[in-house]
């Protein structure tokens, strides 16, 4: 299964869930799970989404795929083991905060500490 926590959408997102996406809205936010044969769907979605200046990642088995939408247009990162110095300043940049790594970055997520991390 792929997660990903999601910020800023609208309510389209729930449409996916007749695609086999599964979506639990958390105030104004939602969690995402849905199986890998889905990945496609789920950029195809969340690149039309994402504003200029925002990222949106979803965790897989193997790595992160992180989607960044920046003035060149839609980057996207396949960082593995959480480690990638590029994808973390841009990351550091376009939040305007500091973080002491991608993995510290996501496991602080509930949803990622719950589902992908296994910390309850």
């Amino acid at each position: 299964m792929n997660y990903s926590y999601v910020m800023g959408v609208d309510e389209s997102i729930l449409e996916l869930e007749k695609l086999g996406f599964k979506i639990n809205k958390v105030r104004n936010n939602y969690e995402v799970t849905f199986p890998k044969n889905l990945s496609e769907v789920w950029e195809e979605y969340i690149t039309k989404k994402l504003d200029l200046g925002f990222w949106n990642e979803y965790i897989t088995g193997d790595n992160v795929i992180f989607l960044f939408h920046l003035d060149t247009g839609i980057e996207r990162y396949v960082v593995e083991d959480f480690i990638n110095d590029e994808v973390l300043s841009l990351c550091e940049r376009l939040c305007e905060c500091k973080f002491d790594s991608l993995y510290k970055m996501l496991s602080d997520n509930e949803f990622y500490k719950k589902n992908v991390f296994n910390v309850r």
